[in-house]
């Protein structure tokens, strides 16, 4: 494990697990007698370095849209199941091949980000936007590049990648081709593959009044499969 930057254990405390909790701060109280002595701070201790922190990049799902708060959508509940700092850099909209008005907006451009940060794992999880975009057939070899160029980015990261995750409704034809290309990516690229399978098939009371994202009870299903596969 990298050795990391130390921190004050009571304020790591409120970092690793603000995603979870939904708490973006704490007030401090006033004294009541501001005539006392300020009280001595706590002794500095340091947290360990074993803490795994986590880059996330996928599409609307992985981002938590439908879940009211990110503490709520599934990549938050699985970085507190499984004791990791999550650094999310989901997109809505994006994709391994997507672009919007000839701008590219595909995961790949988050990896000067991933590069910076050196995460210890690298989790990648969409699809869906490519198949919407047309390139079901070609998501396999862009996706190998991407993992490539993942490890290449952060090379001491494992990297794990999830099945590509439809709605609640039977995925179309072309979604099998996708998925297809995608697990042999992730094997090309010695990638940790989880098969999720479709964690919100058959379930629309899993799904947002928008009738596409995954609501609370759905993201917490697609935890519990990410974390079956992964712990």
């Amino acid at each position: 494990m990298r050795a990391r930057r130390t921190v004050l254990v009571y304020l790591a405390v409120s970092v690793l697990f603000v995603a979870f909790s939904g708490i973006v701060g704490w007030q401090v109280g006033t004294r009541s007698q501001p005539q006392q002595a300020e009280p001595a701070p706590p002794p500095a201790r340091f947290i360990p370095d074993s803490v795994p922190v986590v880059a996330f990049l996928g599409d609307s799902y992985s981002k938590g849209i439908g879940a009211s708060t990110n503490g709520k959508r599934w990549t938050t509940l699985v970085s507190a199941a499984m004791g990791w700092s999550e650094l999310n850099l989901a997109e809505g909209g994006s994709g391994y091949t997507t672009s919007y008005l000839g701008q590219k907006t595909d995961y790949a451009i988050k990896l000067d980000v991933v590069a910076a940060a050196q995460p210890d794992i690298v989790i990648v999880s969409g699809g869906r936007n490519d198949y919407e975009a047309g390139t079901a057939s070609i998501t396999g070899a862009v996706a190998l590049s991407l993992f490539e160029a993942i490890e290449a980015a952060a090379p001491n990261a494992e990297l794990i990648v999830t099945s590509p995750i439809w709605d609640s409704t039977e995925p179309p034809a072309e979604f099998a081709t996708l998925l297809a290309g995608v697990k042999l990516a992730a094997a090309q690229a010695d990638a940790r593959y989880l098969d999720i399978g479709e964690p919100l098939a058959g379930h629309p009371e899993m799904i947002d009044p928008d009738g596409l994202h995954p609501n609370e009870a759905g993201h917490r299903a697609i935890a519990e499969a990410v974390v079956s596969m992964t712990a």
